[in-house]
């Protein structure tokens, strides 16, 4: 998976290697049509196993193709978190598509598309997660055989949906409907976004609120990049601006 990552890698390939095998937190690579970023350790890795995926189970090409879409009037670290979701979703996608499902992508600048047997789910650029995306659709976190099974026209309540990725990722897997609750506002907003676009609203529910045994401080204004690693156990923020459940 690591000489995969060399499609991508312009310059600083071996030292990265070798810095993640040494289980340092930042690496150094120059991608691409996109330029010199500043990665994390699980960014690296996240590469690695997206671009093999991407590259063996669609085409050889896919990953520098989605380097190209993405670098054009983009800063390198923002390109770089679309390639990391988009190569995620196209991996997700030619896995799908080799176990007979009906799949097809679509990757701009400005959206991230999905679509399985007729369902979508489609992502703003300015509302996607690259890490969450990474984690639900490669590193397979919510495929449990004996849920997914089960799931079909089943409905699902979603704690911590951050911008609906996971809700979205319900959805193509079969569920009847989803209760999305977020915490955070702005990625809340986000998450009704995203369920816009793929024309889900009438299945999945946001809720802006956090589930707690009595009020909470959230801050209003927390970075949509990060937010999966967001908890109200993590300690308090100086503003409150939702309601609790």
């Amino acid at each position: 998976m690591a000489l995969s990552v060399r499609k991508l890698v312009e310059r600083g390939w071996l030292t990265a290697l070798l810095g993640y095998l040494a289980k340092r937190e930042e690496l150094s690579v120059r991608l691409n049509y996109i330029g010199d970023v500043r990665l994390r350790r699980e960014e690296f890795g996240a590469l690695a196993i997206a671009t093999y995926y991407a590259a063996t189970r669609c085409q050889p090409g896919l990953p520098e193709e989605l380097a190209r879409t993405f670098s054009s009037s983009l800063e390198p670290r923002r390109a770089f978190s679309l390639l990391l979701a988009g190569l995620s979703l196209a991996s997700y996608a030619c896995k799908l598509q080799s176990s007979g499902n009906k799949v097809s992508i679509n990757m701009s600048p400005e959206r991230l598309s999905l679509e399985v047997n007729g369902v979508p789910a489609v992502f703003n650029i300015h509302c996607a997660n690259a890490d969450d995306i990474a984690d639900i659709f490669v590193e397979d976190q919510y495929e449990v055989p004996e849920v997914l099974s089960g799931l079909r026209g089943r409905d699902v309540i979603d704690i911590g949906a951050n911008t609906g990725d996971t809700a979205l990722y319900f959805i193509l897997n079969g569920a009847r409907k989803v209760i999305a609750v977020e915490p955070l506002p702005n990625v809340a907003r986000c998450a009704e976004e995203n369920v816009r676009l793929s024309g889900a609203t009438d299945k999945v529910k946001v809720i802006n609120a956090a589930l707690s045994s009595g009020p909470v401080s959230v801050p209003c204004d927390y970075d949509v990049s990060s937010s999966g690693g967001f908890s109200t156990l993590k300690g308090a923020a100086p503003v409150r601006c939702l309601a609790f459940l």
